[in-house]
């Protein structure tokens, strides 16, 4: 359901995202008899009481939106019969679609019909297609119903805006939920926030149909949400004033951290198993000694054999803008000695072991490939043993043995960094690796990138990961694996660690790994640190000079 073969972007992106699945084909355009609905000014002074938000929207979010990007698809959708459709009027807000126009949209033997014009819909429209009418709602509909997406979140000083993608029902906002997602609301910028919200949900048609294929049909099936939320409202001159104050204002906020501050990580130890911070309750660490002005450590994992007290940690520079992967003995010294130079910058050494053998998977993004590296006497000496996966910039892999397979979790460097998490698996650890049917397997900034070493109590799986809603690195969720196989994923956040209370390091935490009697984490706190505010300023310059 569409206005014609131009998309604002997101949308011509969900389309595409179909199109790649060898099983869909594009079957039907089915467009309204109607025009857009009038603009200009005479629309904009029709609304005194929205005028602010209507000029705030239309003349600048709208011109400036990645996401509302005009795309045109005509080529891509040559040959693709269209509808034009009468509506007709049901109650105060609905509309439904005449008989005649119903046959002929049945005759198509549509398997799913995208909503992405029309209003409210009504009647049989809804029961045609044999999984139904699917719509994008953004915003979490328990929350936030209504319009402006991700507004209201904004003003209510929330971290998150939520996406959702619905089979529609005749009740308003009440459909069956078959995607969710939630995404970084930026506080200093509504059209980010938007256009996050919007591209960031534009693959969950794509997933849900991957689900109907794999033969998943509990969502489709699954039961409409009974949200009672109240229904929101374009805001007033008043709240759009207090609005705009709030975003200068976030603005010099996140320009003077950002050029002033820089992130400082130490290594955090305390003598408990990790199993105990499902009960919620976070034990006092006690902390590595820093390691410099301009150094920091983070990414601890333990030996995972407990044979020895050893750490390996992300040993990061600010001078030289790059990490090499260190050996921290927690019952000695605690002082960093590089063990492992990627070449490249390196980070987050996850260990694991397989036949008595000790393996570090570092990341590597700027290498573009996932490597496994073994130890031949630990922790001093590494061969590189294989490349796992490239072609990719994989950040955090993160690889456990569940049932009868490995798997592999990562995100990718880029934009959804924080927010989507995807899965690989493979019979051995060498591979050859598979990706997940239903990649991305999350998307969620609050629980998805991975955060340490995955863990089991009582037969069930629990995987860290990092909650960046606040901040990058502001605190660790811990999920509980509910399906792991390779046609389905479901997890459960059981709790949050994190940003410590109490100590130096209150601003964030990223990693949790656990070993026996032992857990480690780190903390982060921010500091002036010369040598990143130099980069930094560097950067700002040359971008300013580049747009001149």
């Amino acid at each position: 359901m569409c206005l014609g073969t131009s998309f604002p972007a997101w949308q011509a992106e969900a389309i595409r995202e179909l199109m790649r699945l060898p099983e869909v084909e594009i079957g039907l355009l089915i467009l309204p008899d109607r025009a857009d609905s009038p603009g200009g000014i005479r629309r904009l002074l029709a609304e005194p009481r929205h005028l602010l938000w209507n000029l705030y929207n239309k003349g600048y979010i709208q011109r400036r939106s990645v996401a509302s990007r005009s795309v045109d698809m005509s080529d891509e959708l040559r040959g693709v019969p269209d509808i034009i459709c009468q509506t007709l009027p049901v109650g105060r807000f609905g509309e439904a679609l005449s008989e005649e126009d119903l046959e002929v949209i049945r005759g198509h033997d549509l398997d799913v019909i995208l909503r992405f014009a029309f209003g409210i819909l009504k009647g049989d429209i809804l029961e045609t297609p044999r999984y139904g009418v699917w719509s994008f709602h953004h915003g979490d509909e328990r929350e936030y119903r209504g319009q402006p997406p991700g507004f209201w979140e904004m003003m209510e000083g929330e971290t998150t805006v939520g996406t959702i993608l619905q089979r529609i029902t005749e009740r308003l906002d009440g459909g069956t939920v078959l995607e969710r997602g939630r995404f970084k609301l930026t506080p200093h910028s509504y059209r980010r926030t938007r256009d996050e919200a919007f591209s960031g949900g534009a693959v969950f048609a794509s997933i849900a149909v991957r689900r109907i294929l794999s033969g998943d049909m509990s969502r489709v099936d699954a039961a409409p949400s009974t949200t009672e939320a109240p229904l929101r409202r374009s805001p007033g001159n008043m709240t759009m004033l207090r609005f705009l104050l709030r975003q200068v204002a976030a603005f010099l906020r996140s320009q003077w951290q950002g050029m002033a501050l820089a992130s400082k990580w130490s290594v955090g130890i305390a003598d408990v198993p990790v199993a105990s911070l499902l009960e919620g309750a976070v034990p006092e660490f006690s902390w590595a000694p820093e390691q410099g002005k301009s150094r920091y450590l983070a990414d601890p994992f333990l030996d995972p054999t407990g044979a020895t007290s050893t750490v390996l940690v992300e040993d990061y520079d600010h001078d030289s803008h790059r990490g090499v992967i260190s050996a921290l003995d927690l019952d000695g010294d605690r002082v960093a000695r590089p063990v492992l130079d990627a070449g490249v910058h390196a980070s987050y050494p996850y260990l694991l072991t397989r036949d008595g053998d000790v393996y570090c998977i570092p990341e590597t993004y700027q290498a573009e490939e996932v490597r496994l590296y073994r130890s031949l006497s630990f922790p001093e000496k590494w061969e590189l043993a294989g490349v796992l996966l490239g072609g990719g910039r994989f950040l955090d892999p993160t690889i456990v043995r569940h049932r009868d397979r490995w798997w592999l979790f990562c995100t990718y460097e880029g934009a959804d960094s924080n927010t989507k998490l995807y899965a690989f698996h493979s019979i051995d650890l060498e591979g050859p690796w598979e990706q997940h049917v239903l990649n991305p397997i999350k998307c969620d900034v609050t629980s998805s990138r991975p955060g340490g070493t995955p863990f089991m109590v009582n037969g069930s799986l629990f995987r860290p990961a990092q909650d960046s809603s606040s901040s990058y690195g502001g605190a660790v969720a811990i999920n509980r694996v509910d399906r792991l196989d390779p046609d389905g994923f479901e997890e459960t956040i059981v709790t949050r660690i994190g940003p410590l209370q109490t100590g130096r390091y209150r601003a964030g935490i990223h990693t949790v790994s656990g070993h026996g009697e032992r857990t480690v984490v780190d903390g982060r706190r921010d500091v002036f640190v010369f040598s990143a505010f130099r980069r930094e300023l560097k950067g700002r310059l040359r971008r300013l000079l580049r747009r001149r």
